[in-house]
């Protein structure tokens, strides 16, 4: 029986190849792959690969521009129940200070009047304290998406390029074999 390991291993060689070998131009899989990207860092867990097909179709309905969805699916993935946690950590430790500064200081609260007492309504996220926590999830999340996803579209711009050039001169070499053999 294969180890977890070589499973996910073979799983992910899988994909890639399958990325790789997509129909489209280079901008159109890397696009594809940054738009998924920047949706995988979004809290929208659950609504990521939807989300993200959908987004894909309306920007080719309303630019003409294609982005492929197989890369937009992949992209999405980068956030998965093992990954959510540190993503969404980060996420937060980025967007809480901005959000904190946007939003109004909260009345004090009676959890904070004496030392001594705990009140287990103050480790409950409501009102002000679940609005911060959200726009700091969401303003964390865009700041993080944009980088992300641009570090995504140049490392898959340039993986696409490679493999597309490899296999043009593959076909060429195979082509210029086969107009050579008859002759000779």
């Amino acid at each position: 029986m294969p180890s977890w390991w070589k499973v996910a291993k073979r799983k992910l060689r899988r994909a890639r190849a399958r990325l790789l070998r997509g129909s489209g131009a280079p901008g159109e899989i890397a696009g594809g792959m940054a738009l998924g990207l920047f949706i995988a860092v979004l809290p929208v867990m659950g609504l990521q690969l939807p989300l993200a097909l959908a987004t894909a179709e309306l920007v080719r309905r309303l630019t003409h521009f294609q982005l492929s969805r197989v890369a937009a699916a992949a992209g999405v993935w980068l956030n998965n129940p093992v990954t959510a946690a540190p993503v969404y950590g980060l996420c937060y430790l980025i967007g809480r200070p901005i959000a904190h500064r946007l939003l109004p200081a909260p009345p004090q609260s009676v959890a904070t009047a004496g030392a001594g007492s705990f009140d287990l309504s103050a480790l409950s996220f409501s009102g002000p304290d679940a609005l911060e926590v959200g726009l700091g999830l969401v303003i964390g999340g865009v700041v993080l998406g944009v980088p992300t996803a641009w570090v995504g579209y140049r490392i898959t711009y340039g993986m696409v390029s490679r493999h597309q050039a490899a296999r043009q001169q593959r076909r060429a070499r195979r082509a210029r074999g086969l107009k050579l053999a008859p002759e000779a």
